[in-house]
């Protein structure tokens, strides 16, 4: 809820907003994103149509970039930065013998020659002689008559300059972010559109206020500053274009003796803590729903053995995922596997891996294979409130990763990513993410000097998700902001993205929908603005057709389809202690999105 301190700051934002921010004309205002283009980008070249790239999923992508001039200071930088904002991809710097078992394993080559120097043609021949691929990438148009053989390649593109600006869109067009102009007498595929997947441009781009980044940028240094979170990412989107990506701040608030604070970069994962269950549990249960395997009217004895003939069998999906099923909020279990002196029942808890005890905890923690288990019947014995009514509950969406691997035979977390995020392009999004990140790029949550004595750091907050190896259904995914945008995009778009349909629109839009209204606001899984105080969840100009979900870590995201738009906030505001509750004291989260609504209107 925004104090009266902060409404009285948002309300000044707001007035600047206004005086100083000179809005865009009404054509700009509200581009269509397939319409948005890369000014000065030419395709010269597009065999089969490879342009725009499509499949990410079966993309093995490595870029290379062939020659380094004193002159090209613009190119070198932004290169591998871009692509990666769209898919993950190894970075080469030429290509030195060294470099071609590396090479071979990719089967599309991104060649970015800055000059095309003819001192690169020997190279240049010899990624062509490994016969993958090949889009080429050029920001000098000589380099077309120095190197004959980019003939062979697939694609060709060309930049109208070493600029910023200009490699960022030309790497838009080949990945579908943006279009490129159509004129007469262009060949087939000449002019390939935008609007497969998320652009990256200025808010007048996206119909936004030119200064919505001052005021971002104000509100997040006043919670800085007032200790709500030690660093945070946001994106702010609208009409498919990221009109804002900025990060602030450090890791962690406290930095360990004789260490420097690094700095939060927008590649930094952050733990998502209860955001997993709209954007890993709930997308699977659309993703089951779309095959005919659950609906919201079956039966939790329907889905899982073990709850038949408990007091949870005849209860409703539709009333489970919108906590009106009189499920208890949460039970905690982890007491249970520790013994009267604070250490570990080795029962249940080992100190090292093995077979048995095969499921990661925390630094130094392994639980027993049979836990999850325990704590599935756990929930199956456990009481119903006695009242009727909303209750949020983490109970259920602990159990569907069960009934995701009974019903696909593949487990929770390889479901969603190969059905889901590596589809999207958004491949930091997954469980365990030391298993693929060094701990560096991860924001550590809290110093749990209760029950795993360390600083939780790459391993799951929630004490439930770490008993159960990190992978849950209510907590466990970790990711960056910008691949949450994936998602949260492909929420918007109906449930497409990349050119492909993942998930139906029609149960899009049933999941998205208030079931209960006016008695309960939420819909299935998501949640929606508080009909008395929409800034208490949402912000005070939400509308009701708008949805979304917050994380007890900091993590938030909030959809207004209205306005074609959404928001992104991650912080780790429970390092160094959940204790922290300045990010709800101040309203932050609201504010942010209160500003990214007042930018949008006309």
């Amino acid at each position: 809820m925004l104090t009266p301190r902060l409404m009285r700051y948002v309300l000044a934002l707001s007035v600047l907003a206004v005086l100083l921010g000179p809005k865009t004309s009404g054509a700009q205002a509200q581009p269509t994103h397939a319409g948005l283009l890369a000014p000065g980008v030419v395709v010269l070249r597009n065999k089969g149509q490879l342009l725009p790239l499509r499949r990410l999923d079966t993309l093995r992508l490595a870029t290379v970039k062939l020659h380094r001039g004193v002159d090209t200071v613009g190119f070198n930088w932004p290169l591998p930065q871009e692509v990666a904002a769209y898919a993950p991809t190894t970075f080469f710097t030429g290509a030195r013998p060294a470099d071609v078992a590396g090479l071979r394993k990719a089967n599309l080559l991104l060649l970015a020659l800055p000059d095309g120097a003819s001192t690169d043609r020997a190279v240049l021949r010899r990624l062509l002689a490994l016969r993958k691929e090949t889009v080429a990438l050029v920001s000098d148009s000589a380099a077309l008559g120095a190197l004959p053989e980019l003939r062979q390649a697939a694609a060709v593109v060309l930049a109208p300059s070493h600029s910023y600006q200009a490699i960022s869109q030309a790497i838009q067009v080949i990945f579908g972010g943006r279009g490129v102009a159509a004129h007469a007498g262009l060949g087939p595929g000449l002019a390939p559109p935008g609007g497969l997947r998320l652009a990256y441009g200025t808010p007048a781009e996206a119909g936004l206020r030119a200064n919505l980044p001052v005021l971002v940028d104000s509100l997040l240094k006043h919670a800085l500053a007032a200790g709500a979170f030690p660093g945070a990412q946001v994106i702010v989107a609208r009409h498919g274009v990221v009109a804002l990506r900025r990060s602030y701040g450090v890791l962690q608030a406290e930095a360990s003796p004789g260490t420097q604070p690094q700095p939060v970069l927008n590649n930094t994962l952050y733990d998502f803590a209860s955001l997993t269950k709209v954007t890993a549990a709930l997308p699977a249960l659309m993703l089951l729903e779309d095959r005919g395997l659950l609906g919201p009217d079956y039966t939790l004895g329907a889905l899982f053995d073990f709850l038949k003939g408990t007091n949870k069998q005849d209860l409703r999906l539709r009333d489970v995922l919108t906590h009106q099923a009189r499920l208890r909020a949460s039970i905690s279990f982890w007491p249970d596997y520790m013994s009267p002196d604070g250490s570990p029942k080795t029962a249940f808890l080992r100190p090292d891996s093995s077979a048995a005890f095969p499921l990661p905890v925390a630094q130094g923690l392994w639980a027993s294979r049979e836990m999850p288990m325990r704590l599935y019947q756990g929930i199956g014995t456990s009481a119903l409130n006695a009242k009727p009514g909303y209750v949020y509950s983490d109970l259920s969406f602990m159990l569907y990763p069960y009934y995701v691997q009974k019903a696909t035979g593949q487990p929770f977390d390889q479901f969603v990513a190969m059905q889901l995020y590596q589809p999207l392009g958004a491949t930091t999004l997954g469980f365990n993410p030391l298993r693929r990140f060094p701990v560096s790029r991860i924001a550590p949550t809290e110093y749990d000097s209760a029950f795993r004595h360390q600083l939780v750091r790459g391993t799951v907050h929630d004490e439930g998700a770490a008993l159960l190896g990190g992978v849950s259904g209510h907590a466990g995914l970790f990711g960056s902001a910008n691949d949450l945008a994936k998602l949260v995009q492909m929420y918007l778009w109906q449930g497409r993205y990349g050119g492909q349909q993942l998930i139906k629109a029609e149960t899009i839009a049933e999941y998205t929908t208030c079931q209960f209204c006016p008695d309960n606001r939420r819909a299935l899984g998501f949640d929606k603005p508080d009909p008395k105080n929409p800034a208490l969840n949402a912000a005070r100009s939400a509308s009701p057709r708008s949805y979304g979900h917050t994380g007890f870590t900091g993590t938030y995201f909030w959809v207004e389809p209205d306005l074609d738009l959404f928001v992104i906030l991650f912080t780790n505001r429970v390092n160094p202690t959940r204790r922290n509750g300045k990010l709800g004291e101040l309203g932050v989260r609201s504010a942010l999105l209160q500003l990214a609504i007042e930018s949008a209107r006309p």
